[in-house]
């Protein structure tokens, strides 16, 4: 008699949209980890790799809506706090190369929530400001925002996530 297995891509789908049920099993991370690491240091990026994949599971549905990724996030509020910069100076404070945030922009200005004005006549220099439609998207993400957030720390307090947050930006930032 032949096995009633389901297809693997229904068992992956199935394992995507389901939390584990097996309680007594460790997670898989802790498995992982104990492979890379048999001397029991943690593995960090294991960790923010699938915290990220999970807290990015939503993105697209709860706050992209298929009009905007992290990276042009990035790009729209760091041009509310500083409208009129360069590109060259906008990599800088956001921390990424200039061809990195380059592709960004473009895509923001494409989107049409940037405009790019040139200084003087001169092509080479140039501002980037907010349109009204990326004024809008701000707004919108400030509510989309928050209500992701929630949903994705449901599973801590809130001095958990703001202990979370320190000690990530120590991580990235160093302080």
């Amino acid at each position: 008699m032949p096995s009633r297995q389901r297809p693997r891509d229904a068992q992956t789908s199935a394992t995507r949209s389901h939390p584990r049920t097996d309680t007594t099993a460790p997670p898989p991370a802790t498995v992982i980890e104990a492979q890379l690491s048999p001397h029991g240091d943690p593995v960090l990026g294991l960790y923010l790799h699938i915290a990220y994949h999970r807290v990015m599971s939503t993105f697209t549905l709860k706050v992209g809506h298929g009009q905007v990724t992290p990276a042009i996030i990035g790009v729209i509020t760091m041009l509310a706090e500083h409208p009129g910069i360069s590109q060259a100076r906008l990599a800088r404070l956001i921390g990424l190369e200039r061809a990195t945030i380059g592709t960004t922009v473009a895509r923001a200005i494409e989107a049409g929530f940037v405009v790019r004005t040139d200084a003087h006549g001169d092509a080479r220099s140039y501002s980037l400001s907010l349109s009204p439609r990326g004024e809008k998207m701000l707004r919108e993400l400030r509510q989309r925002i928050a209500e992701h957030e929630k949903a994705a720390g449901a599973h801590l307090t809130v001095s958990e996530r703001r202990a979370l947050r320190s000690l990530l930006r120590k991580l990235v930032y160093g302080r």
